[in-house]
C-alpha cells in the first residue's frame, strides 16, 4: 500500500487593497526616503538598501564627525559674539587735530599753603581763635591728605576750632578757605602765549578745585557747585590747535616761590602738570608728571578720539563696555564722564561711611544711598598721550619777555638776580601737538546678524552639506509629507476588515485500507473520502465568493477542481 506522506494545507489569505496600506505612513519609510533624497552629504549612503554594514558604519561616522565640526565651529563663533560683542578698529591714522579740542593742561604747585597768604588770613577776625600751628596741622590734613589724625586727643582738639570758626568741608567755606590760602595763579603764572602769541594769563587759566588742592587750569571744562548739583561751566570756548609744534601749542612760564612753601603734597619743589580730555576731571595726583625749577618741560602730545557707532545702543551696557550720552545719569554731574563717575560714586561712599566728603568733592545735602557705582568709558571720547622731554633752563642768553621783568617783584631786579632766581624758581612748560593728524578708531559690531548667518552658514555647509534648501526638505518630508500621507491612509481606509479564515489541515490518506492504524495514518473508506473533498470544496468556493485566494502546497490531483 503506498501512502502519500506529503502533508496538505489549504489556507486563505485576504486580498490587500494598496489603497488602504499604511506602510506610506510609516516614519521608517519617509526617513528612509528622506535620506536617499535629500541634499545633506552622507545621508543617501547610509539609506540605500544593498549598502553593507560595514559601509553604513563608515558614512555614519563620517556624518557625525561633520556635524560635530560644524556645530563646534558654528558654536565658538556665537560664544565669542555673545562674550565679546563690540570691536574697536582703527578708522583712519590721518585724523586732523582740529576736529578735537586741544587737551586741558592742569598745573598744581606741591606748595598747598601760601605762608604769605596764611599770615594775612591769620590777621582776620576769622582767625583769631586759632594758633599758627594749629590751623597749619589742620590745612595739612585737609589739604594733602598725608598724616591722618591717628589719635582721639588730636581730633578732639582740632575739630572744635573748625566748628568753633564755622568752617566746614559740608559747605564751600573750606574751598574758600582754602583758595584763599593757597598760591594764586597770578603769582604761579608769569608768562603765557598761544600759538605763539603773548596772551593775558586771566584769560586762560582758571582756579579749579582738584585732587590735589587748588590748581590752574587751561582749556577744562570748570565744573562749579549750585544749590543742589554740581553743574558743568559751559561758557568758556573750548580752544583748538590748528596745527603742531611747539609755536602752536600753549606755552608757559611758571614761578614755584619757593620761599613761600608752607605746607607740601610732596618732598619735592616745582608743580605736577595733567593733560587729559577738557571733558574730565584733572587727576593730577595720580596721573600728573613733575615739573621741577630750573628746567624747561616739553609735552609733546598726540591725540586719539574714539567714535562709536549708533547701533551699539541695541548691546547689553555690561557687554558693550561703554556708555553713550544720557545713558547712566549722575547725581552731581551734568555731562557723564569716568572721572566724573567716580568722583560721583566716591560722593557716595563717603557719606555712606563717614557722613562727610573732601572739599573738592560735590556738595551733598540730599541723602544719598550706597549702591555700587559703575562708571564704564565713554563710547565716543578723546584721550591724549605725552612725550616728555626736558632740558635746563634758562641758559646764559636767554632774554626775559618784557611781561616778566615788568613784574613789581621782579622789577628791581638787575638781569644777574633774575638769572640766579630763575635758575632756583622758574619752569617753562610747553604744551603742543606732535603731529597734525592723530589715530580715529570706531567702536562698532563685532557681529551682525547677517554676517552671523554668513559664518554659519558656511561652516554647516563645509560639515554636512546643510543650507537653506536642507532644512525646506526636512520641513517637507516630516511635516508638510507625513501630515499628507496620514490624511490619506485615514481617508481611504475601509471601516472593517473582513475575517480570515482557519487553514485546513488534510492528513495523508491511502489509497487501500491497511490492516491497523499506525501513528498519524489511519483507514478511510472511499465514502468517507468523497464526503472530505466535498467539504474542502464547498469552503474552497465559499472563500472565492467573498474575494479571498485559496492557497495549497499540496500538489495532490485528488484536491483540484
Amino acid at each position: 500500500m503506498t501512502v502519500d506522506e506529503r502533508p496538505c494545507w489549504v489556507g486563505t489569505k485576504r486580498k490587500t487593497n494598496p489603497k488602504t496600506n499604511n506602510e506610506g505612513f510609516s516614519v521608517l519609510k519617509l526617513s528612509k526616503e528622506f535620506a536617499r533624497n535629500t541634499s545633506i552629504h552622507g545621508l543617501k549612503f547610509i539609506a540605500q538598501d544593498h549598502t553593507s554594514l560595514l559601509e553604513r558604519i563608515f558614512w555614519i561616522i563620517l556624518f557625525l564627525v561633520g556635524l560635530f565640526f560644524a556645530l563646534f565651529f558654528a558654536w565658538n563663533l556665537w560664544d565669542n559674539w555673545v562674550q565679546s560683542p563690540v570691536l574697536i578698529t582703527i578708522q583712519t591714522v590721518n585724523y586732523p587735530i582740529k576736529s578735537y579740542p586741544f587737551p586741558a593742561v592742569t598745573i598744581c604747585s606741591v606748595n598747598k599753603v601760601s605762608t604769605r597768604a596764611l599770615g594775612e588770613w591769620m590777621a582776620t577776625e576769622e582767625a583769631k581763635d586759632f594758633k599758627v600751628n594749629e590751623i597749619r596741622r589742620i590745612l595739612e590734613i585737609m589739604s594733602t591728605g598725608l598724616n591722618w589724625v591717628e589719635n582721639e586727643g588730636e581730633f578732639a582738639v582740632l575739630g572744635p576750632l573748625l566748628l568753633k570758626a564755622n568752617i566746614s568741608s559740608n559747605d564751600n567755606k573750606y574751598e574758600k578757605l582754602m583758595k584763599k590760602l593757597s598760591p594764586n595763579c597770578s603769582k604761579t603764572i608769569v608768562f603765557c602765549s598761544w600759538e605763539g602769541l603773548e596772551e593775558d594769563c586771566a584769560d586762560l587759566f582758571v582756579t579749579q578745585t582738584a585732587d590735589d588742592g587748588c590748581c590752574c587750569s587751561f582749556n577744562s571744562v570748570i565744573i562749579q557747585r549750585d544749590s543742589d548739583t554740581y553743574l558743568n561751566n559751559q561758557q568758556n570756548r573750548l580752544r583748538h590747535a590748528r596745527t603742531s609744534g611747539v609755536q602752536a601749542g600753549l606755552t608757559v612760564l611758571l614761578d614755584a616761590e619757593l620761599d613761600d612753601y608752607n605746607v607740601t603734597s610732596s618732598s619735592i619743589d616745582g608743580f605736577k602738570v595733567s593733560i587729559q580730555d577738557p571733558m574730565d576731571f584733572p587727576q593730577t595726583s595720580r596721573k600728573g608728571f613733575l615739573a621741577s625749577p630750573g628746567f624747561q618741560i616739553n609735552a609733546a602730545v598726540t591725540g586719539y578720539t574714539q567714535r562709536a557707532d549708533d547701533k551699539l545702543r541695541v548691546i547689553d551696557l555690561k557687554k558693550r563696555l561703554c556708555t553713550t550720552s544720557q545713558e547712566i545719569t549722575l547725581k552731581y554731574f551734568k555731562n557723564y564722564t569716568r572721572p566724573y563717575c567716580q568722583l560721583d560714586c566716591l560722593t557716595r561712599f563717603f557719606l555712606a561711611e563717614c557722613f562727610c566728603v573732601p572739599y573738592y568733592f560735590p556738595e551733598a545735602k540730599k541723602e544719598i544711598d550706597s549702591n555700587v557705582c559703575y562708571c564704564p568709558d565713554v563710547c565716543t571720547t578723546v584721550w591724549y598721550k605725552s612725550e616728555i622731554s626736558t632740558g635746563t633752563f634758562p641758559n646764559s642768553v636767554w632774554e626775559y619777555p618784557p611781561t616778566v621783568i615788568d613784574r613789581p617783584e621782579f622789577r628791581n631786579m638787575n638781569k644777574s638776580d633774575l638769572k640766579i632766581y630763575a635758575k632756583k624758581n622758574f619752569v617753562k612748560l610747553n604744551v603742543y601737538f606732535q603731529w597734525v593728524t592723530g589715530l580715529c578708531y570706531i567702536m562698532k559690531e563685532r557681529t551682525t546678524w547677517s554676517d552671523f548667518l554668513s559664518a554659519t552658514g558656511g561652516l554647516l555647509g563645509l560639515g554636512f552639506g546643510f543650507s537653506i534648501i536642507s532644512a525646506a526638505e526636512i520641513f517637507y518630508f516630516f511635516l508638510v509629507r507625513w501630515c499628507f500621507r496620514w490624511y490619506q491612509s485615514k481617508k481611504q481606509e475601509p471601516p472593517s476588515s473582513p475575517p480570515v479564515p482557519k487553514l485546513i489541515h488534510v492528513r495523508p490518506f491511502a489509497t487501500s485500507a491497511p490492516a491497523s492504524i499506525t501513528g498519524d495514518n489511519y483507514m478511510i473508506s472511499q465514502s468517507q473520502m468523497d464526503a472530505d473533498l466535498a467539504l474542502v470544496d464547498s469552503k474552497i468556493k465559499a472563500n472565492i465568493e467573498q474575494n479571498l485566494s485559496p492557497t495549497c502546497n499540496c500538489n495532490n490531483p485528488l484536491l483540484r477542481r
